[in-house]
């Protein structure tokens, strides 16, 4: 699905500075910024390499600075924030940006047309930029300065004598450390000879980060530039790379990726746009871990890793709906090998992060994806080689485990308290958890009764009736005690948390439509009163275009915007803010509570309209993580979450199944 603006949104600078664009190369990798060049994130940048795929993200290429000469005239294409003013103006030069699996910038020179892409080849901490003259009467004299950087992305550079950006010349270009024992960073061209000069450029505004309450403006190096003259239907290729190239062939790597794309895509149903462009998306979450050497999903760019709670919910749509099971098996056994106490880990181990076991959770949801791809591949021999560990788990949730997770005698689950926050709803302010749910929380005791319910049929087909048998006594009980339990008759839906005495929390908030969506329900479906009465509640008061609020707008701890400094953020990030994964629960309770004919089909599938545009916003391409609560509903947080996309691909993936049926 090709993405275009034309003048009428390029060269409108406050409007343009908001679509941002981001490629990946399938180690956590990626090149990011706006669709004029502009930076407004020190997050955004044409080479930012994992180091550890797929963390420890630096910034080693953060912009180009491009002059072209036409006719005697000096064309400046780079757009810069600085202190009090905007230079250079090349979006006034920008006809067209296009994306379709990468960005394509066409610039009007007087009579020239000058076209620009952004690549990375997949596996290889690589940029390629080319530069082609579309049209021209005369030659286009192209001067292309890099301004390079060596942090990581969540840090600031300040001109420094200890950052001495040593340069050691090549055949193709240069070399260059920015101090002693630096990694180095190799730029290089196919054509262009390379000339070292150096120079701080002051003071880069980053005008979204100064709007998060993150430091707005650093300063940032260009060691030189790049110098050539091309005629029209010509060329030019600056590759930014952590190894040495000699060679490369600029055609030959385009090719080559898209060859891979292809044939992933062409698994998928062709006639289906939207379902292809969802598809498309999430490759860019499927990544090598480098500690691990298999298979694992970033949870959201820029600054996310991989987590265990959002890759097991992501696996549905990110590796069965694209026909990539293989993939998805390989992720949740890399999971399984860290299990710990009957938990599986929200972050594995490398060189930046510790494994960390605080959800109670993930384990569950890893049940459900193996379920899930069970039941879509029929492997008996993937759920005999992970029965073992999926035993371990329900057998540490019935005994008890790490955070006070624990079965109760009624056979629901609890777990944590006041200074825990062991749920998706994990946000922290000052030091304390700001919706800590101890206790019961309604999605964990539904989640559980989904995994024995799991259980049983894996123990049915793998001959284990002991196991079938134990396993459906347990769901039985945990069915029975939900629904005595966690019913609100005043309200007409769920409780969200059981705590002390089994005292029901009435907010309301979204977890209680994972009850009516998992494979096995437990909100007891033979009562649709109560299905359709949940439903209606959360239509009422948490539904959006984008998604379901995280809490109701009745509620006077409700925030409508997720704006500000980081505790503002994190205030509301679970007192209202929008969350589009939850979409996909909505529409697969939805289709459950009304059955889908011709007719409920067509309204349904008109819901996922308004993602098709935001896919032209924000993040292009892709879905943001975060929307406000209030209308009109702006994209925050990461620009590309992977639970985002999974969840909106997964239940219209459903849609479209029922409608070909």
């Amino acid at each position: 699905m090709q993405t275009v603006f034309d003048s009428s949104v390029t060269k409108k600078y406050e409007v343009a500075k908001s679509r941002e664009w981001i490629i990946t190369n399938g180690l956590g990798s990626y090149a990011s910024s706006t669709i004029i060049g502009l930076n407004t994130r020190g997050y955004h940048g044409l080479l930012v390499a994992s180091l550890e795929p797929p963390v420890k993200r630096v910034l080693f290429l953060s912009k180009f600075e491009e002059e072209a000469e036409v006719g005697g005239r000096k064309y400046l294409l780079a757009v810069n924030k600085y202190p009090g003013t905007i230079y250079p103006q090349g979006h006034l030069h920008l006809e067209q940006f296009r994306f379709e699996h990468y960005p394509v910038f066409v610039y009007r020179l007087g009579t020239a047309i000058l076209e620009k892409m952004v690549f990375m080849p997949y596996g290889d901490n690589t940029t390629l930029t080319t530069y082609k003259v579309i049209e021209s009467d005369s030659p286009v004299k192209l001067t292309i300065s890099p301004i390079i950087n060596n942090r990581d992305i969540h840090s600031r550079t300040r001109e420094d004598p200890r950052w001495n950006f040593t340069q050691s010349m090549n055949p193709k270009g240069v070399e260059i450390r920015a101090f002693a024992g630096a990694t180095t960073i190799y730029l290089q061209s196919d054509i262009a000879p390379y000339t070292p000069t150096g120079i701080w450029y002051k003071n880069f505004i980053y005008e979204t980060s100064a709007e998060r309450g993150e430091p707005e403006s650093e300063d940032q190096y260009n060691p030189g530039y790049f110098a050539t003259k091309l005629d029209q239907g010509y060329q030019v290729s600056i590759l930014a790379s952590l190894r040495n190239q000699q060679t490369f062939s600029t055609e030959g790597l385009k090719y080559r990726e898209m060859q891979r794309l292809r044939k992933l895509s062409a698994r998928l149903p062709q006639a289906d746009s939207f379902l292809l462009a969802l598809a498309d998306t999430a490759d860019t979450f499927l990544v090598r871990r480098k500690s691990t050497g298999s298979k694992s999903i970033v949870a959201g760019y820029h600054w996310f890793g991989d987590w265990g709670r959002d890759a097991m919910i992501s696996i549905p749509g990110l590796t069965i709906v694209t026909k990539r099971e293989d993939e998805g098996k390989e992720i949740i056994k890399t999971f399984l090998a860290y299990l710990q106490d009957g938990l599986i880990p929200n972050t594995l181990p490398n060189g930046v992060n510790k494994t960390d076991y605080s959800t109670m959770d993930a384990s569950l949801w890893l049940i459900n994806a193996a379920y899930s791809m069970y039941s879509e591949t029929g492997s008996l021999d993937f759920i005999r080689e992970v029965y073992p560990k999926l035993r371990e788990i329900v057998a540490a949730y019935s005994h008890g485990t790490k955070s006070g997770i624990r079965m109760e005698e009624d056979g629901l689950i609890w777990g944590g308290s006041e200074q825990t926050a062991l749920t998706w709803m994990d946000a922290w302010v000052d030091g304390k958890p700001v919706t800590p749910r101890f206790g019961k929380p309604v999605e964990i005791s539904a989640l559980w009764y989904n995994s024995l319910r799991a259980m049983e049929r894996f123990a049915k087909d793998l001959g284990i009736e002991s196991d079938e048998v134990e396993y459906r006594t347990m769901s039985e009980k945990t069915k029975n005690s939900f629904n005595e339990k966690f019913w609100d008759n005043q309200r007409e839906c769920l409780f969200d948390v059981l705590s002390d005495g089994d005292r029901g929390d009435t907010k309301t908030r979204p977890n209680q439509i994972i009850a009516l969506s998992l494979p096995f329900p437990v909100l007891d479906e033979s009562n649709t009163g109560r299905w359709r009465a949940v439903l209606r509640t959360l239509e009422a008061e948490l539904l959006t275009p984008v998604g379901l609020r995280s809490l109701s707008p009745f509620d006077k701890a409700y925030w409508g915007q997720c704006t500000g400094e980081a505790s503002a953020r994190d205030t509301a990030y679970h007192q209202g803010t929008v969350w589009p994964w939850l979409f996909g629960s909505y529409v697969t309770a939805y289709l459950r509570v009304f059955p889908p004919d011709p007719r409920t089909l067509s309204f349904v599938q008109q819901l996922y309209a308004p993602f098709k545009k935001r896919m032209t916003e924000a993040g292009i391409g892709t879905l943001s993580e975060i929307y406000d609560g209030d209308p009109p509903n702006l994209a925050r947080g990461c620009i590309s979450q992977a639970w985002s996309i999974s969840e909106i691909l997964r239940s219209y993936s459903q849609v479209a199944g029922e409608n070909l049926e």
